[in-house]
């Protein structure tokens, strides 16, 4: 058993602990949801990256439907306030399915993402539309307790994390 297989045992072996960024899997916690729908003034609708089981909103888009490829904007919400807390290992490419969803359908979209990821190739283009207040950002979090099966991780996450929300334009 190599080290890489360790870890993961270690990982999954204990419900509510572990570590998050060697995870995909950990849940946003609630009271994060609540403060940032307080701080933007709207309520998501839609949560892109969930599954039954952790999902922040009625309507999400599941790893089988695949979020990198389905539409984001929906036609039984308008205006449509996507939530996206990406798994760790994609966020690349959820940060770039968010610049092209939120360019195509001019729709709210906030992501967590971790500050660090800013110094990042494509964090690139989200620092030029900070600076220009297209996207805003609107909590710092600091380090996060995230949830496991319903369940707060025993530790903090090693990262820091902000939420960045893409504005649609009126």
């Amino acid at each position: 058993m190599g080290d890489h297989t360790i870890q993961k045992c270690l990982i999954t072996s204990t419900k509510g602990s572990g570590l998050a960024h060697r995870d995909d899997y950990y849940e946003t916690p609630k009271p994060i949801i609540k403060d940032i729908e307080k701080d933007i003034g709207l309520k998501f609708n839609i949560d892109v990256c969930a599954n039954r089981d952790n999902r922040k909103c009625h309507y999400f888009i599941s790893e089988y439907e695949d979020a990198l490829k389905e539409p984001w904007k929906q036609s039984f919400a308008h205006p449509t306030v996507a939530f996206c807390n990406p798994p760790r290992s994609k966020n690349g490419k959820f940060v770039d399915r968010a610049w092209e969803q939120w360019q195509t359908y001019n729709i709210d979209i906030v992501m967590m993402l971790c500050w660090n990821d800013l110094g990042n190739k494509y964090g690139k283009k989200l620092v030029h539309a900070i600076v220009n207040s297209d996207i805003e950002i609107v909590i710092n979090h600091g380090k996060i307790k995230f949830w496991k099966e319903g369940v707060e991780s025993e530790f903090p996450s090693r990262l820091t994390y902000f939420s960045a929300w893409f504005k649609s334009k009126p």
